[in-house]
């Protein structure tokens, strides 16, 4: 009997150590699977985060078209030209001359905000804004109109002239901004109010933790 007490001690030893050893194992795994459920209960507020702002795309599209008036970029510019003036001109008009003027005009620029005119839609990569290029929205408004006589005639009716100078620089303002619609600087500026906008509306709706890139294309 006494030979075997070192063995059963031994044995017994044996046991209580694998016992620690399970139990250890069993307290690393539970620490584990703990770690891994707030690992994917943390990810799953994260994708809801990064995702629920596709639920404000509609939202979105019907806010961005009740807001074209307040989107449009605005280009203020002084001007000037030299025209010729004859009585086909200015009726009132004693001989033929030419006139300077100057003034000032305000050019407003946007998109087609109507409904059937554009579209958000959410990609892989982010929110795309399908729309056409920027165009001029309003007649420019011209203003602070000057002139001078160069040479030539005189306005025998300088009421009547000055309204005519207006028409005319109202004329060469709206073929102006036509053409200005499509300047790298002007489309720029048109895009920096529309996304502003975007991204300030989406990342204020409840749930959205992340806004992702929004870009622009062109129809």
């Amino acid at each position: 009997m006494k030979n075997r007490l070192p063995f059963i001690f031994a044995l017994a030893a044996a046991l209580l150590l694998g016992w620690f050893a399970a139990r250890h194992a069993d307290r690393a795994r539970d620490a584990q699977a703990q770690e891994l459920q707030s690992l994917v209960t943390t990810t799953q507020k994260e994708l809801v985060g990064h995702t629920s702002y596709t639920a404000y795309l509609t939202t979105g599209k019907q806010t961005l078209g009740g807001q074209a008036k307040l989107l449009t970029a605005t280009v203020t510019r002084e001007e000037g030209l030299t025209q010729t003036i004859t009585r086909a001109f200015l009726p009132h008009l004693n001989s033929t001359g030419s006139v300077a003027m100057w003034y000032v005009a305000e050019y407003s620029f946007g998109y087609d905000l109507r409904p059937d005119q554009f579209d958000l839609r959410a990609t892989p990569s982010g929110i795309e804004v399908r729309v056409k290029r920027p165009a001029l929205v309003a007649t420019p408004a011209v203003s602070k109109l000057t002139y001078k006589v160069l040479e030539g005639g005189v306005f025998v009716d300088e009421k009547a002239a000055v309204i005519k100078l207006y028409e005319e620089a109202a004329g060469r303002a709206a073929r102006q901004g036509a053409a200005m619609a499509a300047a790298p600087e002007v489309v720029a500026l048109c895009e920096q109010k529309l996304l502003a906008f975007l991204y300030g509306f989406i990342e204020k709706q409840p749930g959205v933790k992340v806004v992702p890139r929004i870009t622009i294309v062109y129809r």
